[in-house]
């Protein structure tokens, strides 16, 4: 890839801190155009192009690693790649930004009824066939799915996820994935009956009907449900947590 600019001074001199060096270094990666699973250049050359030493570079690497810039591979082959960018990786320093911020569970729960019915009507004003037949298979298998199981859990998001990518706004849709994570309450020990699951799943059917029928007002409006009986599932039987500090997602493995 072109070189980058290095890391200097105010007076010049080159700064050998490892989060510049990661500035830096994701500059080079935006700036030549590297897309995701494009390797960087070995570490003897990346050493010699930013004249800093193997420790600095090697630490630099892990606060892009940690930032999902980019993936460090092992073994044969391995190094240094361009990651495939991920929104949910945003729920942890989003979470960490609203415990800060003393941003509880409630005003989540009122984003995410903001956004997602507007994502829902979106996706019914242009349904994409491609899409209709991916939430068509999302339904069929959450159907069959052991209720409360984590293929349950799975394909639950997965259905959002996919309503939310069918919105033709993928800021919008990059930022629900990362509110929706913290909104589910699973961390804080939020958990739904077998009742509450089964509603789910006529809800989202309901949801899919709209969109097939490109009824813009009724995917608003059947979203707008489905997320309200959550809201007052939380506020029924889990109160305590609607305004203490929001548990901070953890790291995925």
């Amino acid at each position: 890839m072109d070189e980058p600019p290095q890391p200097t001074s105010p007076r010049g001199g080159l700064l050998r801190k490892p989060s510049l060096l990661a500035e830096s270094i994701a500059g080079g990666i935006l700036g030549s155009g590297l897309k995701p699973g494009d390797r960087l250049p070995v570490e003897a050359e990346m050493v010699a192009r930013y004249g800093v030493g193997r420790a600095s570079l090697r630490e630099a690497l892990r606060i892009l690693e940690a930032q999902g810039v980019i993936e460090i591979r092992v073994g044969a082959g391995g190094g240094a790649f361009v990651a495939r960018p991920q929104p949910q990786g945003l729920a942890r320093p989003l979470s960490i930004l609203f415990r800060m911020s003393d941003v509880g569970l409630r005003e989540v729960l009122e984003a995410r009824l903001i956004i997602e019915p507007v994502l829902a009507a979106q996706a019914a004003s242009r349904p994409s066939p491609d899409r209709i037949e991916a939430l068509r298979r999302n339904n069929e298998l959450l159907e069959t799915c052991p209720r409360g199981s984590e293929e349950w859990r799975r394909l639950n998001r997965e259905f959002h996820t996919l309503l939310s990518e069918s919105g033709h706004n993928r800021p919008l849709a990059m930022l629900w994935q990362a509110l929706s994570t913290i909104a589910d309450g699973h961390d804080a020990g939020v958990r739904f009956p077998p009742q509450s699951m089964d509603e789910a799943v006529a809800a989202h059917r309901k949801i899919l009907m709209a969109i097939e029928s490109h009824d813009v007002n009724a995917a608003h409006q059947a979203m707008t449900a489905h997320l309200q009986a959550t809201v007052d599932h939380v506020v029924r039987y889990y109160p305590h947590l609607l305004d203490e500090p929001l548990v901070v997602v953890p790291e995925r493995g």
